[in-house]
């Protein structure tokens, strides 16, 4: 690895993924009058059985390509954690979420919801729906704040085959398969770049911030190349993340760039388990 920066892998007992914004939301941060008006006809909430290890991810992200809201009509299904549904519902990132309760991070939920009326909302449109139901069912009271912090920016330093805008009139798909000589092939096409950097901000120590110029939609092709195990123990997450990022970085013409920025922050002042459906 002649000449890469170096960067420090995520530990699996660190806090889970790293996020930032993706997008300004108007109704973002205050619980205001518009978004209580903006609620859902009926809601059912509920814990499952299921729950993440301490600093087990939730990749309930992966595979919605930017689209975390299951809709068939006027019908809305949603899971993760409560960090995750705040990041889903104010459409922030996790790393922007401070001071949520400890099970906020491992129990997980689903929720399935009605709309009003029988139009099809948008992913924007349900939004302030689940906004309301936060507030509501799990107490969920917050601020602003802006904090600066470590974080490696996510930059373009040559033009890559494996790595490019998607074509307009792609479908999203993503598959991971055996590749050759041992490897891991990670393919996807129409893939959302705000998930994509998601998940190279998984395999990090530090949040990562998308400078890579690319709006819309990705598609990538990489190979990654499994740690060999070591003793009984086989191989740890820290050499899987490693692996990953060096593949990132060696075949798709990125570089992860350590610096300070100014973040704006979600603080979560209280939050409670939810109320019985």
């Amino acid at each position: 690895m002649q000449g890469m920066t170096r960067i420090l892998v995520r530990s699996p007992n660190m806090a889970t993924i790293c996020l930032i914004f993706t997008a300004i939301c108007v109704v973002g941060f205050a619980q205001s009058q518009s978004v209580a008006s903006a609620a859902f006809d009926v809601a059912l909430v509920k814990q499952l059985d299921r729950s993440l290890a301490a600093g087990e991810p939730d990749l309930s992200f992966v595979g919605t390509s930017g689209k975390p809201f299951k809709i068939g009509g006027n019908r809305v299904t949603v899971g993760g954690t409560l960090h995750t549904l705040i990041a889903y519902a104010y459409k922030i990132k996790s790393y922007q979420i401070s001071a949520v309760p400890s099970w906020a991070d491992s129990l997980l939920f689903e929720i399935t919801a009605k709309t009003p009326g029988e139009a099809v909302p948008t992913q924007d449109e349900v939004r302030p729906m689940l906004q309301a139901l936060l507030v509501d069912r799990f107490q969920l009271r917050s601020h602003r704040d802006t904090k600066e912090m470590p974080v490696y920016h996510l930059v373009q330093v040559k033009k890559s085959s494996l790595f490019k805008a998607a074509s307009p009139d792609e479908t999203f798909s993503w598959n991971l398969s055996q590749g050759p000589g041992g490897t891991l092939r990670s393919k996807a096409t129409k893939e959302s770049i705000d998930d994509f950097v998601q998940l190279v901000g998984v395999s990090t120590d530090k949040p990562v911030i998308d400078k890579t110029g690319i709006t819309g939609d990705i598609d990538y092709d990489i190979l990654i190349s499994p740690p060999e195990a070591q003793g009984a123990g086989g191989r740890s997450p820290e050499e899987f993340n490693r692996a990953i990022v060096y593949a990132v970085i060696d075949q798709l013409g990125l570089k992860l760039e350590s610096t300070k920025d100014a973040v704006e922050m979600f603080v979560v002042d209280r939050a409670e388990k939810p109320s019985e459906n």
